[in-house]
């Protein structure tokens, strides 16, 4: 498996995981290239938290990598409709994304991009739908990427100016293992109505697992994943009745397939 290929499913564990992350494109790709993946995780957690409902999800992703550096793309999955974003209908999420990577050698790295979640599905106002920059930097295994909304967090009130911070290493111990590892932590702006400051829920979520490369450009990963999010604040109420935190510790399942 090329290292490209390796780099992108890699990416796609991080995106199932515990945030959206775009690929990074080899040195020697081509000026232009198309690649994606499809996937089946046990439940999609983002920064930590389950946009399932602690349920199996299933994702995709399409990536065009752009002459100069360039590159523009698509994450979408499948989501839960149990009491997330204030009861609207939410079943469906769409990731679009672009932006610029440099590489500096065959280790070092800088990317700039921008971020725009829409949900098609949604109900009422679109007012959840959320746009995010991104800077990030790589060395060898290691990224370091500060995340900064450019409009409200997903619908909280008063919250543009939200931002998250992470440092995600995908280690190579074999030619078909890699060690996955994440720690983010979610810095929130604003004041609700009532002059609760949306800091009281700043929190940090981390995760640990393996990605085993299979041939075809199949792979199988395992992490677990874990935050101190407040009970709180994202604890949930189904349709049914029934309640669930969708923070604390998990075991994630993903198998993926790249082209």
């Amino acid at each position: 498996m090329n290292k490209f290929k390796k780099t992108l499913i890699a990416s796609s564990v991080v995106a199932s995981l515990s945030v959206f992350a775009v690929p990074t494109y080899a040195a020697d790709a081509p000026a232009v290239s198309v690649s994606g993946t499809a996937a089946v995780v046990s439940d999609y957690r983002y920064r930590g938290m389950s946009q399932t409902y602690k349920k199996p999800a299933v994702q995709v992703s399409f990536n065009l990598g752009l002459p100069a550096g360039f590159y523009a793309g698509f994450w979408g999955s499948s989501i839960s409709n149990d009491a997330l974003f204030n009861d609207k209908l939410v079943g469906l999420e769409s990731d679009w994304y672009g932006g610029y990577h440099y590489t500096l050698n065959d280790d070092v790295g800088f990317d700039a991009g921008i971020l725009y979640v829409y949900y098609p599905t949604t109900t009422g106002n679109s007012g959840i739908n959320t746009t995010e920059l991104h800077i990030a930097a790589s060395y060898k295994w290691l990224t370091a990427q500060y995340n900064i909304n450019a409009s409200k967090y997903y619908g909280m009130y008063d919250s543009k100016g939200t931002s998250y911070i992470q440092l995600d290493a995908h280690y190579p111990l074999t030619d078909s293992l890699t060690l996955d590892a994440h720690v983010g932590h979610q810095m929130f702006k604003g004041s609700q109505m009532d002059g609760t400051s949306n800091s009281d829920n700043n929190y940090t979520d981390w995760s640990l697992g393996g990605t085993y490369s299979l041939p075809q450009d199949w792979a199988v990963s395992l992490a677990y994943v874990d935050s101190n999010v407040k009970e709180s604040f994202d604890t949930a109420t189904a349709s049914d009745g029934s309640t669930k935190f969708l923070g604390g510790p998990t075991a994630v399942l993903s198998v993926t397939k790249s082209f």
